[in-house]
Protein backbone atom coordinates (compact mmCIF):
# COMPACT_ATOMS: atom_id res chain seq x y z
CA UNK A 1 0.00 0.00 0.00
CA UNK A 2 3.04 2.38 0.58
CA UNK A 3 4.49 1.46 -2.73
CA UNK A 4 0.91 2.29 -4.17
CA UNK A 5 0.51 5.46 -2.53
CA UNK A 6 4.27 6.73 -3.24
CA UNK A 7 3.72 5.57 -6.99
CA UNK A 8 0.08 7.96 -6.98
CA UNK A 9 2.27 10.74 -5.24
CA UNK A 10 4.66 10.40 -8.10
CA UNK A 11 2.18 10.09 -10.99
CA UNK A 12 4.27 7.08 -12.35
CA UNK A 13 4.09 3.66 -13.34
CA UNK A 14 5.93 1.01 -11.45
CA UNK A 15 8.90 -0.46 -12.04
CA UNK A 16 9.88 -4.37 -12.49
CA UNK A 17 10.88 -4.54 -7.93
CA UNK A 18 7.89 -1.94 -7.57
CA UNK A 19 5.81 -4.47 -8.97
CA UNK A 20 6.80 -7.35 -7.35
CA UNK A 21 6.37 -5.37 -4.45
CA UNK A 22 2.77 -4.78 -5.25
CA UNK A 23 1.97 -8.16 -6.43
CA UNK A 24 2.53 -9.38 -3.16
CA UNK A 25 -0.64 -7.41 -2.19
CA UNK A 26 -3.59 -10.27 -1.52
CA UNK A 27 -6.58 -8.27 -0.43
CA UNK A 28 -8.32 -8.06 2.49
CA UNK A 29 -10.65 -11.89 2.27
CA UNK A 30 -10.01 -13.26 5.73
CA UNK A 31 -8.39 -10.30 7.57
CA UNK A 32 -11.63 -9.40 10.05
CA UNK A 33 -9.25 -9.23 13.20
CA UNK A 34 -7.33 -6.55 11.27
CA UNK A 35 -9.81 -4.07 11.48
CA UNK A 36 -11.09 -4.94 14.68
CA UNK A 37 -9.99 -2.54 17.74
CA UNK A 38 -10.67 -5.00 20.51
CA UNK A 39 -7.78 -7.77 18.94
CA UNK A 40 -4.95 -7.02 21.04
CA UNK A 41 -3.19 -9.38 19.18
CA UNK A 42 -3.80 -7.45 15.60
CA UNK A 43 -3.31 -4.13 17.16
CA UNK A 44 -0.46 -3.31 15.33
CA UNK A 45 -2.26 -3.78 11.98
CA UNK A 46 -5.08 -1.96 13.54
CA UNK A 47 -3.18 1.02 14.31
CA UNK A 48 -1.34 0.70 10.72
CA UNK A 49 -4.31 0.59 8.78
CA UNK A 50 -6.44 3.08 10.56
CA UNK A 51 -3.33 5.66 10.13
CA UNK A 52 -2.71 4.71 6.19
CA UNK A 53 -5.64 4.45 4.69
CA UNK A 54 -8.13 7.49 4.13
CA UNK A 55 -11.79 6.93 5.93
CA UNK A 56 -13.59 5.65 2.65
CA UNK A 57 -10.60 3.69 1.62
CA UNK A 58 -10.50 1.50 5.41
CA UNK A 59 -14.44 1.17 5.00
CA UNK A 60 -14.46 -0.23 1.84
CA UNK A 61 -11.02 -2.37 2.91
CA UNK A 62 -12.94 -3.28 6.01
CA UNK A 63 -16.18 -4.80 4.16
CA UNK A 64 -14.41 -6.56 1.73
CA UNK A 65 -13.22 -9.28 4.52
CA UNK A 66 -15.91 -11.44 4.06
CA UNK A 67 -15.23 -12.35 0.11
CA UNK A 68 -12.22 -10.51 -1.11
CA UNK A 69 -10.12 -13.88 -1.25
CA UNK A 70 -6.69 -13.98 -3.38
CA UNK A 71 -6.34 -16.65 -6.03
CA UNK A 72 -3.26 -18.33 -6.14
CA UNK A 73 -0.98 -18.12 -9.21
CA UNK A 74 -0.92 -21.75 -9.63
CA UNK A 75 -4.92 -21.90 -9.96
CA UNK A 76 -4.37 -19.22 -12.44
CA UNK A 77 -2.11 -20.53 -14.39
CA UNK A 78 -4.08 -23.70 -14.90
CA UNK A 79 -7.37 -21.92 -16.03
CA UNK A 80 -5.16 -19.72 -18.81
CA UNK A 81 -3.54 -23.57 -19.70
CA UNK A 82 -7.04 -24.88 -20.06
CA UNK A 83 -8.64 -22.03 -21.87
CA UNK A 84 -5.29 -22.18 -24.28
CA UNK A 85 -5.77 -25.94 -24.70
CA UNK A 86 -9.23 -24.82 -26.12
CA UNK A 87 -8.01 -22.88 -28.10
CA UNK A 88 -8.06 -19.25 -27.09
CA UNK A 89 -5.24 -17.07 -28.09
CA UNK A 90 -6.63 -13.45 -27.86
CA UNK A 91 -9.65 -10.96 -27.28
CA UNK A 92 -11.42 -9.40 -24.77
CA UNK A 93 -10.91 -10.53 -21.19
CA UNK A 94 -12.55 -9.34 -18.30
CA UNK A 95 -11.06 -9.54 -14.87
CA UNK A 96 -7.29 -10.11 -15.99
CA UNK A 97 -5.48 -12.29 -13.16
CA UNK A 98 -1.77 -13.71 -14.35
CA UNK A 99 -2.27 -13.03 -18.50
CA UNK A 100 0.44 -15.77 -20.38
CA UNK A 101 2.29 -14.25 -22.47
CA UNK A 102 1.14 -16.22 -25.36
CA UNK A 103 -2.33 -14.46 -25.08
CA UNK A 104 -0.19 -11.40 -24.90
CA UNK A 105 -2.39 -9.98 -27.49
CA UNK A 106 -5.33 -9.46 -26.01
CA UNK A 107 -7.22 -6.83 -24.16
CA UNK A 108 -7.50 -6.73 -20.35
CA UNK A 109 -10.55 -5.41 -18.64
CA UNK A 110 -10.71 -5.50 -14.87
CA UNK A 111 -13.87 -4.54 -12.29
CA UNK A 112 -12.75 -4.01 -8.77
CA UNK A 113 -14.88 -3.12 -5.86
CA UNK A 114 -12.04 -2.13 -3.59
CA UNK A 115 -10.11 1.29 -3.84
CA UNK A 116 -6.49 -0.64 -2.89
CA UNK A 117 -6.86 -3.45 -4.58
CA UNK A 118 -8.11 -1.76 -8.27
CA UNK A 119 -5.45 0.76 -8.14
CA UNK A 120 -2.65 -1.39 -7.18
CA UNK A 121 -4.25 -3.46 -10.37
CA UNK A 122 -4.07 -0.63 -12.38
CA UNK A 123 -0.12 -0.56 -11.68
CA UNK A 124 0.30 -3.99 -11.71
CA UNK A 125 -1.44 -4.05 -15.08
CA UNK A 126 -0.74 -0.89 -16.62
CA UNK A 127 -2.06 -1.80 -20.44
CA UNK A 128 -5.15 -3.03 -18.69
CA UNK A 129 -8.91 -1.03 -18.26
CA UNK A 130 -9.40 -1.50 -14.71
CA UNK A 131 -12.37 0.26 -13.28
CA UNK A 132 -12.38 1.05 -9.55
CA UNK A 133 -16.32 -0.03 -8.90
CA UNK A 134 -19.17 -2.17 -8.34
CA UNK A 135 -19.76 -5.02 -11.37
CA UNK A 136 -23.13 -3.22 -11.85
CA UNK A 137 -22.10 -0.27 -12.75
CA UNK A 138 -20.92 -1.85 -15.13
CA UNK A 139 -22.28 -3.24 -18.74
CA UNK A 140 -20.88 -4.40 -21.95
CA UNK A 141 -23.03 -6.68 -23.40
CA UNK A 142 -21.77 -9.09 -25.48
CA UNK A 143 -18.66 -7.62 -25.43
CA UNK A 144 -16.25 -9.56 -23.82
CA UNK A 145 -14.28 -13.35 -25.47
CA UNK A 146 -13.34 -14.56 -22.71
CA UNK A 147 -14.19 -14.21 -18.45
CA UNK A 148 -12.00 -15.08 -16.01
CA UNK A 149 -12.12 -14.29 -12.47
CA UNK A 150 -12.75 -15.13 -8.73
CA UNK A 151 -15.94 -13.74 -7.62
CA UNK A 152 -17.36 -13.30 -4.39
CA UNK A 153 -19.34 -15.79 -3.06
CA UNK A 154 -22.31 -15.00 -0.21
CA UNK A 155 -25.88 -15.27 0.61
CA UNK A 156 -26.54 -11.37 -0.28
CA UNK A 157 -27.92 -9.64 -3.20
CA UNK A 158 -26.53 -7.01 -5.56
CA UNK A 159 -28.39 -4.09 -6.55
CA UNK A 160 -28.36 -4.00 -10.04
CA UNK A 161 -31.80 -3.21 -12.27
CA UNK A 162 -31.38 -5.46 -14.86
CA UNK A 163 -31.11 -8.95 -12.21
CA UNK A 164 -32.72 -7.52 -9.33
CA UNK A 165 -35.98 -9.89 -10.51
CA UNK A 166 -34.02 -12.52 -10.83
CA UNK A 167 -32.94 -12.74 -6.69
CA UNK A 168 -29.60 -13.62 -7.22
CA UNK A 169 -27.13 -14.04 -4.46
CA UNK A 170 -23.75 -12.02 -5.26
CA UNK A 171 -22.06 -15.50 -6.32
CA UNK A 172 -24.90 -15.98 -9.05
CA UNK A 173 -24.89 -12.36 -10.44
CA UNK A 174 -21.52 -12.47 -11.38
CA UNK A 175 -22.20 -15.60 -13.36
CA UNK A 176 -24.86 -14.55 -14.76
CA UNK A 177 -23.71 -10.86 -15.17
CA UNK A 178 -20.48 -12.11 -16.88
CA UNK A 179 -22.05 -15.07 -18.98
CA UNK A 180 -23.99 -11.76 -20.41
CA UNK A 181 -21.00 -9.64 -21.06
CA UNK A 182 -19.13 -12.55 -23.05
CA UNK A 183 -20.18 -12.90 -27.04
Amino acid sequence: IRTLFQLEQEHRGATAEEQEVLSQYVGWGGLPDAFDPDKSNWSKEYTELKGLLSEDEYAAARSSVLNAHYTSPTVIRSIYDAVERMGFQSGNILEPSMLPTSMADSRLYGVELDSITGRIAQKLYPQADITVAGFETTDRRDFYDLAVGNVPFGQYKVNDKAYNKLGFSIHNYFFAKAIDQVR
